[in-house]
């Protein structure tokens, strides 16, 4: 059982390892609000709007983020 708990936390942690600082701080924020926009992210984490994209997409491709409905009425869903 031990060995399982531990395999779960190297994998998480191997995930985490490959991203930026931005693209972690897009993460934390998404976590604490899955109804976050794209401009409310610019300003939290203090970047511009390409960098977002940039930071978003990554997340995506590397299926940590999914974004379930709309771009309007939809939320941000962690897969990991």
């Amino acid at each position: 059982m031990g060995d399982k708990l531990g395999d779960k936390t190297g994998d998480k942690l191997g995930v985490i390892s490959e991203l930026n600082g931005t693209q972690i701080k897009v993460l934390s924020e998404i976590r604490n609000n899955p109804n976050v926009t794209k401009p409310e992210l610019e300003k939290l984490v203090g970047v511009g709007k390409t960098t977002i994209d940039t930071a978003i997409s990554v997340l995506k491709k590397m299926n940590i983020i999914e974004r379930i409905g709309s771009n309007k009425t939809g939320y941000w869903q962690v897969k990991r």
